[in-house]
């Protein structure tokens, strides 16, 4: 369970939109919001200096960014704290299992690249608990929660976390799993139908035996599996634009830093579309 939830501030329409999206989800639940301002000193050069004025005009934003969220939600516990670092670095120093990153991202335009290395994109490498990357704009009402699953450890944490959230929303669960024929069937030739029929009622079988412990915990909230041929991030991406939340598993892979999120998460993260939770393998609820 999630008690306590952190978002990275800065001013900026992205960091708003994060911070928007956490008091929301809040609303109605008994967890606590800290809000992490990072005075970043890894950028410094002959335009742009960290000295104590930066440093106090940056308490000052704090201070009153903290007043103001708390005059607009009296009923929340609100809390603050400034540092001083590289930003994934500092925020991922409060990640817990039982707390939750909440970090903005802009829109995505031109080539995602250049998203690659984003304070989200870091922070999901190595959290220990979820994060939470919101894209700012318009972000819509629905409570609808879209979870990839294919059976991994992974993507178990993914769907007990992301079953929690719709329950509690009163939104749909929609199970997304992708399948497609082996690449060395694909490269050769067309299979039978027999082969391929048999192959998805397989692929069926995964996605509902994946649900089976969802559905007698909320027995109230409605799962809506889908099993989609196609590539598994892509599929998801498709199912988010009309939902509230994408919640993806990370595999944890070992190898250079930008692939540990695994190809799936790594790609929904850097064409994010909506809400976006990574949910580490060994987390759940």
């Amino acid at each position: 369970m999630i008690e306590r939830t952190i978002v990275g501030v800065d001013g900026s329409a992205k960091s708003n939109a994060a911070l928007e999206w956490a008091l929301g989800r809040e609303a109605f639940r008994r967890g606590s919001i800290v809000l992490v301002r990072i005075v970043d000193d890894t950028i410094m050069s002959g335009d742009y200096l960290v000295t104590e004025r930066t440093i106090d005009a940056a308490r000052d934003a704090l201070a009153s960014q903290l007043e103001d969220v708390r005059r607009r939600h009296p009923g929340l516990t609100i809390g603050s704290e400034l540092l001083q670092g590289d930003p994934s670095t500092e925020l991922a120093r409060f990640t817990e299992s039982t707390s939750m990153i909440v970090v903005g991202t802009r829109k995505r335009s031109g080539s995602r690249l250049r998203y690659a290395w984003s304070v989200g994109t870091r922070l999901a490498t190595k959290a220990k608990g979820p994060v939470a990357i919101i894209p700012e704009g318009d972000l819509g009402a629905s409570a609808d929660v879209v979870v990839g699953v294919d059976g991994s450890v992974g993507s178990i944490a993914a769907v007990q976390f992301a079953s929690a959230e719709a329950a509690h929303a009163g939104g749909v669960l929609r199970a997304v799993h992708a399948w497609q024929e082996p690449l060395a069937w694909q490269d050769a030739y067309a299979p039978e139908d027999e082969f391929l029929s048999s192959l998805e009622q397989s692929h069926r079988e995964l996605l509902e035996d994946s649900l089976l412990t969802v559905a007698v915990r909320y027995p109230d909230l409605t799962i809506d599996p889908q099993l989609v041929h196609g590539t598994p991030a892509w599929a998801l991406l498709d199912a988010a634009k009309e939902a509230g939340l994408l919640v993806v598993g990370n595999h944890g892979l070992s190898g250079v830093s930008r692939f540990l999120l695994g190809s799936v998460s790594h790609t929904v993260v850097l064409n994010i579309v909506s809400p976006t939770i990574v949910v580490r393998q060994d987390a759940g609820d």
